[in-house]
Protein backbone atom coordinates (compact mmCIF):
# COMPACT_ATOMS: atom_id res chain seq x y z
CA UNK A 1 0.00 0.00 0.00
CA UNK A 2 2.75 1.88 0.62
CA UNK A 3 4.10 1.58 -2.91
CA UNK A 4 1.44 2.54 -4.59
CA UNK A 5 0.32 5.81 -2.39
CA UNK A 6 4.18 6.59 -3.69
CA UNK A 7 3.18 6.31 -6.80
CA UNK A 8 -0.08 8.15 -6.86
CA UNK A 9 2.26 11.12 -4.94
CA UNK A 10 4.50 11.74 -7.20
CA UNK A 11 2.36 11.01 -10.75
CA UNK A 12 0.96 13.93 -12.71
CA UNK A 13 0.02 12.48 -15.72
CA UNK A 14 -4.16 13.00 -16.25
CA UNK A 15 -6.13 15.47 -14.30
CA UNK A 16 -7.13 15.37 -10.71
CA UNK A 17 -10.18 13.87 -11.04
CA UNK A 18 -9.26 10.64 -12.87
CA UNK A 19 -6.28 9.92 -10.42
CA UNK A 20 -8.41 9.83 -7.41
CA UNK A 21 -10.76 7.66 -9.36
CA UNK A 22 -7.35 5.28 -10.41
CA UNK A 23 -6.31 5.58 -6.81
CA UNK A 24 -9.68 4.12 -5.29
CA UNK A 25 -9.48 1.20 -7.70
CA UNK A 26 -6.01 0.38 -7.33
CA UNK A 27 -6.50 0.39 -3.22
CA UNK A 28 -9.39 -2.13 -3.46
CA UNK A 29 -6.70 -4.22 -5.53
CA UNK A 30 -3.78 -3.65 -3.68
CA UNK A 31 -5.93 -4.67 -0.41
CA UNK A 32 -6.74 -7.76 -2.61
CA UNK A 33 -3.25 -9.10 -3.61
CA UNK A 34 -2.51 -8.74 0.08
CA UNK A 35 -4.98 -10.99 1.07
CA UNK A 36 -4.90 -13.06 -1.65
CA UNK A 37 -0.88 -13.13 -2.58
CA UNK A 38 0.82 -11.84 0.77
CA UNK A 39 2.41 -9.96 -1.98
CA UNK A 40 5.28 -7.71 -0.65
CA UNK A 41 6.38 -5.90 -3.92
CA UNK A 42 4.19 -4.04 -6.36
CA UNK A 43 7.23 -4.61 -8.83
CA UNK A 44 5.87 -9.01 -8.69
CA UNK A 45 2.34 -7.83 -10.61
CA UNK A 46 1.95 -10.34 -13.32
CA UNK A 47 -1.14 -11.49 -15.56
CA UNK A 48 -2.21 -14.03 -12.69
CA UNK A 49 -3.25 -11.33 -10.04
CA UNK A 50 -4.84 -9.42 -12.58
CA UNK A 51 -6.41 -12.46 -14.02
CA UNK A 52 -7.72 -13.72 -10.46
CA UNK A 53 -8.70 -9.88 -9.83
CA UNK A 54 -10.95 -10.23 -12.76
CA UNK A 55 -12.55 -13.59 -11.08
CA UNK A 56 -12.90 -11.70 -7.81
CA UNK A 57 -14.62 -8.47 -9.03
CA UNK A 58 -16.96 -10.61 -11.58
CA UNK A 59 -17.83 -12.95 -8.68
CA UNK A 60 -18.23 -9.51 -6.47
CA UNK A 61 -20.95 -9.01 -9.41
CA UNK A 62 -19.99 -5.28 -10.39
CA UNK A 63 -20.84 -4.17 -13.28
CA UNK A 64 -18.80 -4.20 -17.52
CA UNK A 65 -17.48 -0.93 -17.02
CA UNK A 66 -16.68 -0.87 -13.59
CA UNK A 67 -14.81 -3.82 -14.31
CA UNK A 68 -12.89 -2.22 -16.96
CA UNK A 69 -12.10 1.24 -15.10
CA UNK A 70 -10.42 -1.30 -12.62
CA UNK A 71 -8.49 -2.48 -15.10
CA UNK A 72 -7.66 0.79 -16.86
CA UNK A 73 -6.47 2.19 -13.35
CA UNK A 74 -4.62 -1.25 -12.88
CA UNK A 75 -2.56 -0.56 -15.94
CA UNK A 76 -1.76 3.23 -15.20
CA UNK A 77 -0.13 1.72 -11.74
CA UNK A 78 1.81 -0.70 -13.62
CA UNK A 79 2.98 1.83 -15.60
CA UNK A 80 4.34 3.96 -13.02
CA UNK A 81 6.18 1.33 -10.79
CA UNK A 82 9.89 1.60 -11.10
CA UNK A 83 11.74 -1.23 -13.03
CA UNK A 84 8.48 -3.52 -13.09
CA UNK A 85 9.46 -7.39 -13.88
CA UNK A 86 6.75 -8.15 -16.09
CA UNK A 87 4.39 -7.06 -18.84
CA UNK A 88 0.74 -6.86 -18.10
CA UNK A 89 -1.71 -8.44 -21.31
CA UNK A 90 -4.10 -6.21 -22.85
CA UNK A 91 -7.57 -7.74 -22.17
CA UNK A 92 -7.97 -9.10 -25.46
CA UNK A 93 -4.85 -11.38 -24.82
CA UNK A 94 -6.04 -12.18 -21.15
CA UNK A 95 -9.71 -13.25 -22.75
CA UNK A 96 -7.61 -15.59 -24.66
CA UNK A 97 -5.07 -17.08 -22.76
CA UNK A 98 -6.96 -17.52 -19.52
CA UNK A 99 -10.14 -18.10 -21.02
CA UNK A 100 -12.12 -15.11 -19.15
CA UNK A 101 -15.07 -13.13 -20.49
CA UNK A 102 -15.26 -9.46 -20.39
CA UNK A 103 -18.70 -8.38 -21.14
CA UNK A 104 -18.59 -5.68 -23.35
CA UNK A 105 -19.31 -1.77 -21.82
CA UNK A 106 -22.83 -0.85 -22.73
CA UNK A 107 -22.33 1.99 -25.56
CA UNK A 108 -23.07 6.06 -24.37
CA UNK A 109 -26.24 6.38 -26.94
CA UNK A 110 -26.82 9.07 -28.74
CA UNK A 111 -24.15 11.75 -31.00
CA UNK A 112 -22.14 14.46 -29.28
CA UNK A 113 -20.34 16.21 -32.36
CA UNK A 114 -21.32 19.80 -32.58
CA UNK A 115 -23.12 21.27 -35.61
CA UNK A 116 -20.65 23.57 -38.18
CA UNK A 117 -23.00 26.48 -37.50
CA UNK A 118 -22.29 25.60 -33.14
CA UNK A 119 -18.58 25.31 -33.97
CA UNK A 120 -18.41 29.17 -35.77
CA UNK A 121 -20.82 30.33 -33.12
CA UNK A 122 -18.28 29.51 -30.60
CA UNK A 123 -14.90 31.08 -32.20
CA UNK A 124 -17.04 33.90 -32.87
CA UNK A 125 -18.32 34.50 -29.38
CA UNK A 126 -15.23 33.71 -27.80
CA UNK A 127 -12.89 36.21 -29.82
CA UNK A 128 -15.81 38.97 -29.33
CA UNK A 129 -15.11 38.39 -25.71
CA UNK A 130 -11.55 37.76 -25.76
CA UNK A 131 -11.99 41.65 -27.30
CA UNK A 132 -13.08 42.67 -24.21
CA UNK A 133 -10.17 41.15 -21.98
CA UNK A 134 -11.45 38.03 -21.39
CA UNK A 135 -7.78 35.65 -21.11
CA UNK A 136 -10.01 32.36 -21.12
CA UNK A 137 -11.71 33.14 -23.77
CA UNK A 138 -8.50 34.23 -25.91
CA UNK A 139 -7.43 30.73 -25.85
CA UNK A 140 -10.75 28.82 -26.73
CA UNK A 141 -10.65 29.18 -30.66
CA UNK A 142 -7.19 27.37 -30.32
CA UNK A 143 -8.42 24.54 -28.48
CA UNK A 144 -11.38 24.05 -30.43
CA UNK A 145 -9.74 23.47 -33.68
CA UNK A 146 -7.14 20.94 -31.98
CA UNK A 147 -10.17 18.74 -30.55
CA UNK A 148 -11.87 18.94 -34.03
CA UNK A 149 -9.49 18.97 -36.88
CA UNK A 150 -6.72 16.08 -34.39
CA UNK A 151 -9.36 14.18 -32.20
CA UNK A 152 -7.54 15.12 -28.76
CA UNK A 153 -9.63 15.27 -25.53
CA UNK A 154 -9.21 18.66 -23.70
CA UNK A 155 -7.18 17.30 -21.17
CA UNK A 156 -4.79 16.74 -23.57
CA UNK A 157 -4.96 19.78 -25.64
CA UNK A 158 -4.35 22.30 -22.85
CA UNK A 159 -1.56 20.16 -21.48
CA UNK A 160 0.36 20.71 -24.68
CA UNK A 161 4.10 21.94 -23.91
CA UNK A 162 5.90 23.86 -26.25
CA UNK A 163 8.73 21.15 -26.50
CA UNK A 164 5.62 18.81 -27.69
CA UNK A 165 4.78 21.42 -30.03
CA UNK A 166 8.41 22.13 -31.96
CA UNK A 167 8.43 18.33 -32.08
CA UNK A 168 5.44 18.23 -34.06
CA UNK A 169 6.50 21.26 -36.28
CA UNK A 170 9.49 19.36 -37.29
CA UNK A 171 8.10 15.81 -37.80
CA UNK A 172 4.45 16.51 -39.02
CA UNK A 173 3.32 14.44 -36.02
CA UNK A 174 2.12 15.52 -32.73
CA UNK A 175 3.29 12.72 -29.63
CA UNK A 176 0.58 12.65 -27.11
CA UNK A 177 2.54 11.64 -23.74
CA UNK A 178 1.84 11.50 -19.88
CA UNK A 179 -1.25 13.82 -20.65
CA UNK A 180 -3.28 10.69 -22.29
CA UNK A 181 -6.05 9.11 -20.44
CA UNK A 182 -4.75 5.95 -19.37
CA UNK A 183 -0.70 7.00 -19.85
CA UNK A 184 -1.26 5.57 -23.36
CA UNK A 185 1.48 7.52 -25.72
CA UNK A 186 0.11 7.88 -29.05
CA UNK A 187 0.79 10.04 -32.61
CA UNK A 188 -1.13 11.58 -34.50
CA UNK A 189 -0.98 13.33 -37.64
CA UNK A 190 -0.21 17.35 -37.21
CA UNK A 191 -3.59 19.28 -38.81
CA UNK A 192 -2.82 22.39 -41.12
CA UNK A 193 -4.85 24.49 -38.39
CA UNK A 194 -2.68 23.34 -35.37
CA UNK A 195 0.60 23.34 -37.37
CA UNK A 196 -0.43 27.46 -37.92
CA UNK A 197 -1.47 27.55 -34.19
CA UNK A 198 1.59 26.23 -32.78
CA UNK A 199 4.08 28.12 -35.15
CA UNK A 200 2.34 31.28 -33.53
CA UNK A 201 2.17 30.29 -30.10
CA UNK A 202 6.20 29.44 -29.85
CA UNK A 203 6.50 33.17 -30.75
CA UNK A 204 4.19 33.73 -27.41
CA UNK A 205 5.45 30.65 -24.93
CA UNK A 206 8.45 30.68 -23.36
CA UNK A 207 10.91 27.44 -23.29
CA UNK A 208 9.37 24.80 -20.61
CA UNK A 209 6.11 26.29 -20.27
CA UNK A 210 3.00 24.72 -21.87
CA UNK A 211 0.69 26.76 -24.13
CA UNK A 212 -2.70 26.85 -22.58
CA UNK A 213 -1.70 27.05 -18.96
CA UNK A 214 -1.26 30.18 -16.93
CA UNK A 215 2.61 30.28 -15.07
CA UNK A 216 1.92 28.86 -11.69
CA UNK A 217 -1.19 26.98 -12.81
CA UNK A 218 -1.99 23.36 -12.45
CA UNK A 219 -3.29 21.37 -15.87
CA UNK A 220 -6.30 20.58 -14.41
CA UNK A 221 -7.42 23.74 -13.09
CA UNK A 222 -6.55 24.98 -16.89
CA UNK A 223 -8.75 22.66 -17.54
CA UNK A 224 -11.60 22.89 -15.51
CA UNK A 225 -11.61 27.02 -16.46
CA UNK A 226 -11.53 26.09 -20.21
CA UNK A 227 -14.79 23.75 -19.53
CA UNK A 228 -16.78 26.03 -17.28
CA UNK A 229 -16.27 28.40 -20.18
CA UNK A 230 -18.22 26.13 -22.07
CA UNK A 231 -20.88 25.40 -19.64
CA UNK A 232 -21.38 29.26 -19.11
CA UNK A 233 -21.86 30.27 -22.92
CA UNK A 234 -23.18 27.16 -24.89
CA UNK A 235 -26.64 27.84 -24.52
CA UNK A 236 -25.86 30.89 -26.81
CA UNK A 237 -24.46 28.79 -29.40
CA UNK A 238 -26.06 26.14 -29.55
CA UNK A 239 -28.44 25.56 -32.27
CA UNK A 240 -31.83 24.11 -32.78
CA UNK A 241 -29.77 21.09 -35.05
CA UNK A 242 -27.59 20.59 -32.94
CA UNK A 243 -30.25 20.08 -30.26
CA UNK A 244 -31.92 17.21 -31.97
CA UNK A 245 -28.81 16.52 -33.53
CA UNK A 246 -27.60 15.53 -29.79
CA UNK A 247 -31.10 13.52 -28.60
CA UNK A 248 -31.77 10.61 -28.35
CA UNK A 249 -34.66 8.06 -26.88
CA UNK A 250 -34.31 5.13 -24.02
CA UNK A 251 -37.26 3.42 -22.54
CA UNK A 252 -39.44 5.99 -23.90
CA UNK A 253 -37.32 8.73 -22.57
CA UNK A 254 -35.86 11.75 -24.60
CA UNK A 255 -32.08 12.19 -23.78
CA UNK A 256 -30.10 15.25 -24.76
CA UNK A 257 -26.41 14.87 -24.51
CA UNK A 258 -24.84 18.76 -23.78
CA UNK A 259 -22.34 20.20 -25.48
CA UNK A 260 -18.71 19.81 -24.49
CA UNK A 261 -15.55 19.33 -25.76
CA UNK A 262 -15.69 15.97 -25.97
CA UNK A 263 -18.18 15.87 -28.38
CA UNK A 264 -15.60 17.67 -30.99
CA UNK A 265 -13.92 14.10 -30.59
CA UNK A 266 -16.89 12.76 -32.20
CA UNK A 267 -16.66 15.27 -35.02
CA UNK A 268 -12.66 14.04 -35.67
CA UNK A 269 -13.59 10.84 -35.42
CA UNK A 270 -16.41 10.66 -37.80
CA UNK A 271 -14.76 13.21 -40.44
CA UNK A 272 -11.61 10.46 -40.53
CA UNK A 273 -14.12 7.60 -40.83
CA UNK A 274 -15.79 8.84 -43.30
CA UNK A 275 -12.61 10.04 -45.47
CA UNK A 276 -10.85 6.37 -45.13
CA UNK A 277 -14.52 4.64 -46.11
CA UNK A 278 -14.06 6.94 -48.93
CA UNK A 279 -10.98 5.35 -49.82
CA UNK A 280 -12.56 2.04 -50.10
CA UNK A 281 -11.92 0.71 -46.69
CA UNK A 282 -14.91 -1.20 -45.20
CA UNK A 283 -16.02 0.07 -41.36
CA UNK A 284 -14.77 -2.66 -39.70
CA UNK A 285 -11.15 -1.42 -41.56
CA UNK A 286 -11.56 2.42 -41.07
CA UNK A 287 -12.09 1.81 -37.53
CA UNK A 288 -8.96 -0.17 -37.33
CA UNK A 289 -6.92 2.43 -38.59
CA UNK A 290 -8.69 5.36 -36.51
CA UNK A 291 -8.82 3.63 -33.17
CA UNK A 292 -4.74 3.87 -32.95
CA UNK A 293 -5.26 8.00 -33.45
CA UNK A 294 -7.31 8.32 -30.69
CA UNK A 295 -5.50 6.08 -28.06
CA UNK A 296 -8.28 3.14 -28.05
CA UNK A 297 -7.38 -0.59 -28.14
CA UNK A 298 -11.14 -1.74 -29.78
CA UNK A 299 -13.37 -0.58 -32.62
CA UNK A 300 -16.08 -1.01 -30.68
CA UNK A 301 -15.04 1.78 -28.96
CA UNK A 302 -14.81 3.95 -32.13
CA UNK A 303 -18.33 2.86 -33.24
CA UNK A 304 -19.81 4.68 -30.25
CA UNK A 305 -18.34 7.80 -31.52
CA UNK A 306 -20.12 7.11 -34.59
CA UNK A 307 -23.44 8.32 -33.05
CA UNK A 308 -25.28 6.04 -35.81
CA UNK A 309 -24.23 8.18 -38.50
CA UNK A 310 -22.52 5.05 -40.73
CA UNK A 311 -25.89 2.98 -39.80
CA UNK A 312 -27.31 1.46 -42.53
Amino acid sequence: MAQMEKVFRHTRMNSFGTRARYKSSCTKFVQFLDERFKMKNLRNLQDKHVVAYIEHRQQEGVVAKTLKNDLAAIRYLHDMIPRAKHELSDNETLQRTYALTLDKTPAIKGNRAWTEQEYQNMLKLSKTLAEKGSVTAKNIPDLLKICKTMGLRITEAVAITRSQAEQALRTGIYQVKGEAKNGKWREVPLSKDVKTIFEKRLTEVSRGNRLFVNEGEKVHLAVNRYEQFLKRHREKIETPEGRKLRTWEKYEKTHTNELTFHGLRYNYIQFRMQQEMEKGYSLEQAAARITQEVGHERTDVIKIYLGGKFNN
